[in-house]
């Protein structure tokens, strides 16, 4: 009766180690899961920002020496990267092309070294770089009556 007992304890004793690892184990899965998708998350916002930028400097909203400053623009007084956890950099490169006026913009955006493991976003276009900022150009015609 004694050896059935310590046998019965036994196997409770692996019984219960094999379920606090398999406990420690899943734990560990979620929380790397979590960090994993928080980079996720802010690698898409710096991408978002990249993409916001391509589209100003492709609308004439910016010009190329806007970007030298290696601050997101503000839109309406508004910055682009409200709500990220790190302010955001930008580092901004352009190339001529064989296509006069249309250069290969290659734009990175990345979280400031104050960010814990920081992330960064490339984006490589070919943008039109316009002469006149998009407040000089005439509105067309086809625009009138539409507001």
């Amino acid at each position: 009766m004694i050896m059935r007992r310590g046998a019965m304890l036994l196997e409770v004793l692996v019984s219960l180690a094999i379920v606090v690892g398999v406990s420690a184990f899943a734990l560990q899965a979620v929380g790397g899961s979590e960090q994993a998708i928080d980079r996720a998350d802010r690698r898409r916002r710096c991408m978002d920002v990249a993409a916001s930028v391509a589209g100003m400097l492709d609308a004439g909203l910016i010009g190329v020496g806007d970007l030298r400053s290696r601050q997101v623009p503000e839109v309406d007084g508004m910055p682009l990267d409200e709500g990220a956890t790190a302010p955001l950099e930008l580092e901004a490169t352009t190339e001529r092309t064989q296509w006069g006026g249309i250069v290969l913009l290659t734009l990175i955006v990345s979280e400031g070294e104050d960010a814990i493991e920081p992330v960064q976003a490339t984006l490589r276009q070919l943008v039109l770089l316009r002469e006149h900022r998009a407040e000089e150009l005439k509105e067309d015609d086809l625009l009138e009556g539409l507001e």
